[in-house]
């Protein structure tokens, strides 16, 4: 029950953010198998269709800031250098050197033209994000790896701690997808070890004896092992980010320390790439209903023509109006990626793709029958989603101090790229109000307002 346990789907494809493996584990179930041969009746099959064939041909055309004209068949392995490296947007050495990072994910690339890429989509995919590389040089010659399709396990996995070869940094990604283990949740947590241990805040005598320098890949094999055996300095990382900084700063009188370098959003890793270059998905962490995950990005990311964002917005200011600005975009993609995920579908098929609410509103009122369902209608479906895990949050007892409670690393200007010498961090409370007074809840609490379950028909939900 480790910190970012997983769920696996396939050798590529796992589901790690909140840990639901720890979920399954302390119900003791190991895997749940589904088995069917019927078939999913559609209302009107024909206009079902129909929507479908316009959504894949918008899809395919890959438009300019769509998933699939970066990362289809693999695409990550041609083009993370220009999409995350050259844009500041890779975690390295616990998000303090961009510089580093954009030369890691050249390096990445470099790599993967020599050896053998294989595209590995999932059912009826049409991205074909995944993939598996086979290594065909250097010591490693021979090693297979099968990886997502993004970059973010690899820069929890390596990125963090400042593996430098693109080898060892496959290896230790497909390291942790092997035995679970969701790399943005324990690679923030090795990645504040690593630094901490290169500040001199800690030594080889609270390390178990390991040399924990930036880039010693072998040394992260054995924490991880340590952590899932509770042997030695793994009991206290197995607590997880916040238990572990202060275990590890007390007694040096350096907690705070400690967690103010952690990259945390409420204790928890975040999907792991610095988005700082990108503050409303920076904000966007913060106040995810379901902790630091893609809960909706806002428009710095990417264009929200059907909600009033044309193209994307600018990413990097440390202006107060420019900083608020931000926040409605990040309310309204917070509706559109909680509608598209209730249908079971990946974003990587709707973010950047012209008219994905209208076909995905469509798709539903042929598959169902719902004759007069909208757009509107979808998105009012994504905002009852997002007010009904606020009431999850305060059921638990969460305080608007909480929504409060990030890393500075994760909000500090960064050392290069767009965000160098500029930070969104003073303006991020009066963000946090507008977004309470955007969403109908009370802006002194952060808790839902009874009107607001009222305009959303949800009163039964009611603490």
């Amino acid at each position: 029950q480790l910190p970012g346990a997983m769920v696996k789907v396939d050798r590529n494809h796992g589901a790690g953010k909140g840990s639901p493996g720890a979920i399954m584990g302390s119900k003791s179930l190991k895997a749940i198998a589904v088995r069917g041969t019927g078939r999913v009746p559609l209302a009107n099959p024909d206009a079902f269709m129909e929507v479908a064939a316009a959504w894949e041909r918008a899809l395919l055309a890959s438009p300019p800031f769509s998933h699939h004209r970066f990362l289809h068949d693999g695409g990550i392995s041609r083009n993370y250098g220009r999409l995350l490296g050259d844009t500041y947007r890779v975690a390295f050495k616990n998000m303090s050197d961009p510089e580093g990072g954009r030369a890691y994910a050249q390096r990445w690339v470099d790599a993967c033209a020599r050896w053998r890429v294989t595209p590995r989509p999932s059912y009826n995919c049409q991205v074909a994000c995944a993939y598996d590389v086979e290594m065909t040089d250097g010591p490693l010659a021979g090693y297979r790896v099968s990886l997502s399709g993004g970059g973010e396990n690899t820069e929890g996995a390596a990125g963090m701690i400042g593996v430098d070869d693109s080898a060892h940094a496959m290896l230790l990604t497909e390291h942790y997808d092997d035995i679970g283990l969701e790399s943005g949740a324990f690679g923030s947590i090795l990645g504040m070890l690593y630094e901490a241990y290169d500040r001199g805040w800690l030594t080889k005598a609270d390390t178990d004896g390991l040399e924990l320098t930036w880039g010693n890949w072998e040394a992260a094999l054995v924490l991880v092992e340590k952590a899932i055996k509770r042997e030695g300095l793994g009991r206290t990382l197995a607590l997880g980010l916040r238990e572990a900084a202060e275990e590890l700063g007390r007694p040096r009188g350096l907690a705070d320390e400690l967690l103010g370098i952690a990259v945390h959003v409420k204790g928890d890793g975040i999907n792991m790439h610095d988005w700082r270059p990108l503050q409303s998905a920076v904000f966007a962490h913060i106040v995810s209903g379901s902790g630091p995950a893609k809960f909706g990005l806002g428009s710095d990311h990417q264009p929200l023509e059907e909600i009033g964002y044309a193209t994307p917005t600018g990413g990097v200011s440390d202006r107060r109006e420019d900083a608020l600005a931000k926040v409605d975009s990040v309310r309204k993609s917070q509706f559109c990626k909680m509608w598209w995920d209730s249908l079971g579908i990946c974003w990587f098929a709707c973010g950047g793709v012209p008219k994905a609410l209208t076909f995905t509103a469509e798709a539903t009122k042929h598959a169902v029958g719902w004759d007069d369902f909208t757009v509107a209608e979808a998105l009012a479906v994504g905002e009852r989603i997002v007010t009904s895990l606020r009431l999850i949050y305060q059921r638990r007892g969460f305080t608007k101090r909480d929504e409060l409670d990030y890393g500075k690393r994760y909000t500090e200007p960064a050392a290069a790229g767009p965000a160098r010498g500029k930070t969104i961090e003073p303006w991020i409370p009066a963000m946090v109000d507008e977004y309470y007074r955007q969403m109908g809840w009370d802006v002194e609490t952060g808790y839902v307002r009874p009107e607001c379950l009222r305009r959303l028909g949800i009163e039964e939900l009611a603490p």
